[in-house]
C-alpha cells in the first residue's frame, strides 16, 4: 500500500507502486481547475488516475478533495465529477473516500471498503 499527501506528479511514485495492491493519493481538483490552478503542489482526480492505470494498480482510493466539491452529485462541480473523470481513464476499482472510511488489505492482497456504520 503506497500513501502519497500532496503532489502534483504521481509519477514520481512509480517505483513505490510497484507491486503495490492500492494507491491512496490526493486528487484535489478536477481538470479544469487544476488548469486554472496552475502548479501548486496538488493533482487532479483523472491525472492520479492515470498514472494508476499505467502502473497497473488494482486499487485506487482518491482523498483531499478541495471544499469547493460537495458530495451532492447534482451540484456540479461535484466530488462526483472528480469520480468520472477518474473513472474514465482507469479500469481498476475506484473508491472516493469519505470521512471516517474504513478499509481493509488482507494478507493475500485482496482490498476492500468497510461498510460504514
Amino acid at each position: 500500500m503506497v500513501i502519497a499527501g500532496d503532489n502534483d506528479r504521481p509519477e514520481l511514485l512509480a517505483q513505490a507502486c510497484a507491486g503495490a495492491q492500492v494507491l491512496v493519493h490526493e486528487a484535489t481538483y478536477t481538470e479544469a481547475m487544476a488548469e486554472k490552478a496552475g502548479e501548486v503542489g496538488h493533482s487532479y482526480g483523472k491525472q492520479v488516475a492515470a498514472f494508476a492505470e499505467q502502473v497497473t494498480l488494482p486499487n485506487l482510493v482518491l482523498t483531499h478533495f478541495s471544499p469547493r466539491y460537495p458530495l451532492i452529485s447534482h451540484i456540479s462541480p461535484s466530488i462526483e465529477d472528480i469520480r468520472k473523470e477518474a473513472q474514465s481513464v482507469y479500469s481498476g476499482t475506484l473508491y472516493m473516500a469519505r470521512d471516517f472510511g474504513e478499509y481493509s488489505l488482507d494478507k493475500a492482497g485482496h482490498f476492500s471498503e468497510l461498510a460504514g456504520e
